[in-house]
C-alpha cells in the first residue's frame, strides 16, 4: 500500500516499513506518531483520492531520531554597493519509520525490526594456524638470507669536465 500524506507544508509518499526524514515533529526518540492528513492511498487494485483529504485514513509511524540537516549557506550581495551578507541554516528534522497504513478496514503493516548480531568469535582450525606459522618462518629465513647476500658497494663517481671556449673580440673580427 502506498500513501501520500502532508506534514510540515510538504507532501511525502511512503510505504509500510519505509524510513523518511520530515520537518520536525513534536516528540522524542521512540514515540509513536499518528498522521491523519492523508491525501491519497493506492493499493494493488484501487486508487483512492481525497478531496482534499481522505476520511478514516491514518498512518502510524515511530520516531527513530530527531536530527539536523546539513548546513545551507545563504549569501546575499548587491553589486556596486559593497553589500555582502552570509548566513548559515540547519533545518531540524525528524526521522520516521512508517509502521502501518490503514484505510477503510484495510491495513498494511511493516515487518518488525530485527537487530543484527555481530559474530565475535571465529573458529580457526589447528591446521590453518600451523600453516600460517610455517609461512611466517619461511618469510623470516628468506629475508635473513637476502640481507646476508647483499654487501655494501661503493658507487663510482664520474666527474664530467666541460671545456668552455671564450671568444675574444679580436678572434671575432
Amino acid at each position: 500500500m502506498l500513501a501520500i500524506f502532508k506534514t510540515g507544508g510538504k507532501q511525502y509518499s511512503a510505504r509500510a516499513g519505509q524510513i523518511l526524514k520530515v520537518e520536525k515533529l513534536e516528540g522524542s526518540k521512540g514515540d509513536k506518531v499518528s498522521i491523519t492528513d492523508v491525501l491519497a492511498i493506492s493499493d494493488q487494485s484501487t486508487n483512492n483520492l481525497g478531496e482534499p483529504l481522505l476520511k478514516d485514513a491514518s498512518i502510524e509511524a515511530k520516531i527513530v531520531d530527531q536530527i539536523r540537516d546539513k548546513k545551507i549557506i545563504v549569501f546575499k550581495k548587491r553589486k556596486r554597493q559593497n553589500y555582502r551578507l552570509t548566513q548559515g541554516h540547519r533545518q531540524y528534522l525528524t526521522v520516521l519509520r512508517i509502521e502501518s497504513i490503514s484505510y477503510g478496514g484495510k491495513k498494511s503493516t511493516a515487518e518488525p525490526e530485527t537487530k543484527k548480531v555481530k559474530k565475535t568469535e571465529t573458529k580457526v582450525s589447528k591446521e590453518k594456524i600451523e600453516s600460517k606459522e610455517v609461512k611466517v618462518a619461511k618469510k623470516k629465513t628468506i629475508t635473513k638470507k637476502a640481507v646476508n647476500k647483499t654487501s655494501p658497494t661503493k658507487k663510482k663517481s664520474v666527474k664530467k669536465t666541460v671545456k668552455k671556449t671564450v671568444k675574444t673580440k679580436k678572434e671575432d673580427k
